[in-house]
């Protein structure tokens, strides 16, 4: 195999840390390759990797971890029938630990959060997008309740993490995962209330006609509200969580788009 280097699209930062997106050019077709870099020190991570299981239920923390949950889990998706960029089949160049650098199916095109608030693109082709988008998550999310399978929901949901490109909507972005045991529910409408947000602050001023085309796709009402309910439940968690969201995000946090699905789908 030959294998050729095109450009760097994805720097470490500044620390030396986060990851690495290079492109390359194998057997004619482009590939991408993904190294993935620790992000701290190692006793931050150690420190890191207690906290995510503990509180935020998420595994994912060292870079060799999250290389092998993305590729289970873009494994998985692909079983499922979802859309995801392809694992490409090939040894990593010399150099790179083949325990935290993937080949990976180069898909370029905008997100869909770009895509939804773009001035130039009509409305009604970005209220379309929102709808397929919205239609194959209510199916991805009944599989998930049918399934117990908590890998088929996604852990950091927004629709930053979708690519449009050739027609297709590609999701990216699986470093983290779900610890077992995590209920399904709740991790549902963790994923349901992040989604949301995004859609909600991509373009303020069109809130109302692409959030109405977002609920019109999925086209499951009483799913939503069953979801968003358990989303908004009295458990100790849940309280806790919705409080740290309110910290963080004291505007529109993920319990006000939890809040907001409830109103429209109760009108």
């Amino acid at each position: 195999m030959s294998a050729i280097f095109r450009r760097l699209l994805q720097d470490q930062n500044r620390d030396g840390g986060g990851n690495r997106l290079l492109l390359y050019e194998i057997e004619g077709r482009p590939a991408l390759l993904k190294e993935y870099r620790a992000r701290a020190a190692p006793w931050r991570e150690l420190a890191k990797a207690v906290g995510y299981r503990v509180l935020e239920r998420k595994r994912g923390v060292t870079a060799r971890g999250r290389c092998a949950i993305e590729r289970e889990l873009l494994a998985l998706w692909r079983a499922h029938g979802f859309d995801v960029p392809a694992v490409l089949p090939f040894p990593v160049p010399a150099g790179f630990d083949p325990q935290a650098a993937t080949w990976l199916e180069y898909c370029p095109g905008p997100t869909l959060r770009d895509f939804a608030r773009s001035r130039t693109e009509p409305r009604d082709a970005r209220e379309r997008a929102l709808a397929r988008f919205a239609a194959t998550l209510a199916q991805r999310q009944r599989r998930a309740l049918e399934t117990r399978e908590l890998g088929l929901v996604t852990k950091h949901a927004s629709l930053q993490h979708v690519l449009l490109h050739e027609g297709r909507q590609v999701h990216f972005d699986f470093e983290s995962a779900h610890t077992q045991g995590t209920d399904v529910w709740e991790a549902l409408a963790d994923e349901l209330s992040g989604l949301v947000r995004s859609l909600l602050r991509a373009r303020r001023s069109e809130r109302e006609p692409l959030g109405a085309a977002f609920l019109e796709g999925y086209g499951d009402a009483a799913l939503l509200r069953e979801i968003a309910a358990r989303g908004a439940g009295r458990g100790i968690r849940r309280r806790a969580r919705r409080m740290a969201d309110r910290l963080r995000r004291p505007t529109f946090g993920k319990h006000d788009a939890l809040a907001w699905v409830v109103e429209r789908v109760e009108r």
